[in-house]
């Protein structure tokens, strides 16, 4: 069977994308609608650096602001990373099938929560983030989607106790805001934002799907689910290991009972966990 022809229009925007320095190049972004949008911002910076909306293949939207970081997260929920997020189950786990509602722990500017609810239609989600600037772009995002009546979106970190703590903004780019100081990594400024609890983010509701990117606070949120009788169904934790102890989170979420798997890299490990299938009836 012969090949597929490519069109002129494709081959001569690959050759041209080619001959573009590495750092000039738009990432994939799962070949969204407007990439090209992002394509031409890049090669303009510094100047004018405005938000361009991109659109999945699906029907998703999501706002690509200035920060660089955007571009990157965009790039793994859009493209060939997305199962890192949307896992399927392995064999012995229970699959997570309609979640009524999501928890998203680090919410960052909202696009794992837009792609979690475009992903599923009839699910609820509470976005934290403690972050002003954050915020604000989450409540954008999900807006462009229409979502905003399926999402609570709560305005601080998760901590073991509450109260009040400093957000550190590194020269690492938004991610990398974290309530801990890392050895190293230059700060260029702090925030002060409010410190909570699971139990009262939560506040009496039980999420299905738990997604978490906390930069640290993961090890405070694996503490209080083990102290807790809450069990969702399915849990996607990235582990940062600066700033505690890989091994002995992962088998704290294994004493939970949960069937557990590793992604992600080791630098930036990502604990991927179900609940068990339950055994199959006698004869």
């Amino acid at each position: 069977m012969p090949a597929p022809s490519t069109s002129p229009v494709r081959s001569l925007r690959r050759r041209a994308r080619g001959l573009l320095p590495p750092q000039r190049r738009v990432r994939a972004l799962g070949n969204a609608r407007g990439r090209w949008k992002v394509q031409l911002r890049k090669l303009a910076a510094p100047l004018g650096q405005r938000p361009v909306t991109v659109r999945s293949r699906d029907g998703l939207r999501v706002e690509i602001g200035c920060d660089p970081v955007d571009e990157l997260v965009a790039d793994h929920l859009l493209g060939r990373n997305r199962a890192l997020w949307f896992p399927e189950a392995p064999e012995g786990a229970l699959p997570l099938v309609d979640p009524s509602l999501i928890l998203d722990l680090g919410a960052h500017h909202g696009f794992f929560a837009v792609a979690a609810l475009h992903r599923w239609p009839g699910a609820r989600l509470v976005a934290v983030e403690p972050s002003g600037e954050g915020v604000a772009r989450i409540a954008r995002n999900v807006a462009l989607n229409g979502m905003s009546e399926r999402v609570r979106i709560v305005q601080a970190a998760l901590a073991s106790a509450p109260g009040w703590g400093s957000l550190h903004h590194t020269d690492e780019g938004s991610w990398g805001s974290s309530l801990f100081r890392e050895e190293g990594v230059r700060v260029l400024g702090e925030e002060l934002v409010r410190l909570e609890t699971l139990e009262a983010i939560l506040g009496g509701e039980r999420p299905d799907y738990l997604k978490c990117n906390a930069e640290g606070a993961e090890y405070a949120l694996i503490e209080q689910l083990a102290a807790s009788d809450l069990r969702p169904e399915q849990l996607v934790i990235m582990i940062h290991p600066e700033f505690g102890d890989p091994d002995a989170a992962v088998a704290t979420i294994e004493a939970c009972g949960y069937v557990v798997r590793l992604a992600g890299t080791a630098q930036r490990p990502v604990v991927q966990a179900w609940r068990p299938a339950p055994d199959p009836p006698g004869p």
